[in-house]
């Protein structure tokens, strides 16, 4: 295993913990906290020494579950083959949502991905935003 690697039993162990301790409502809201935390982790770890590529953004699909709204868009890659990855980011309001899919749909952005493993990819927050605040202008 490696230094960077973080297990997801170690991730959910510590979230049921949270649950535990705070109570359903402000568990969840840690839980929230955390994983946003590793996914900036994940994007600095990516930055730092990950090579690139270009991804194309296939698509996405915009879920609903409560109060909660998030996308999750679809890309692929090519690394010796061609290969597949998911961008999940939340919301506010289901509108937005559905115009940042509408914006990004289709477009080229740089996907960094471990060398020793191409299936791991990242796709920066930064780089979807250029994309996404470039749209509206393109048009």
């Amino acid at each position: 295993m490696s230094p960077h690697h973080v297990p997801w039993e170690a991730i959910l162990l510590g979230l049921f913990k949270l649950l535990k301790t705070f109570g359903i409502i402000p568990g969840a809201i840690a839980a929230y906290g955390v994983r946003r935390a590793y996914q900036k982790w994940r994007q600095r770890r990516a930055m730092e020494g990950w090579p690139a590529t270009d991804a194309l953004i296939q698509g996405g699909q915009t879920h609903r579950e409560g109060l909660r709204t998030w996308v999750e868009l679809t890309y692929s890659y090519y690394v010796g083959e061609y290969r597949s990855g998911a961008y999940v980011r939340h919301f506010r309001r289901e509108e937005d949502a559905d115009e940042f899919i509408r914006q990004v749909k289709d477009k080229r952005v740089q996907v960094h991905y471990s060398e020793s493993s191409p299936d791991q990819s990242v796709i920066l927050d930064r780089d979807l935003e250029m994309i996404s605040m470039l749209a509206p202008a393109l048009r």
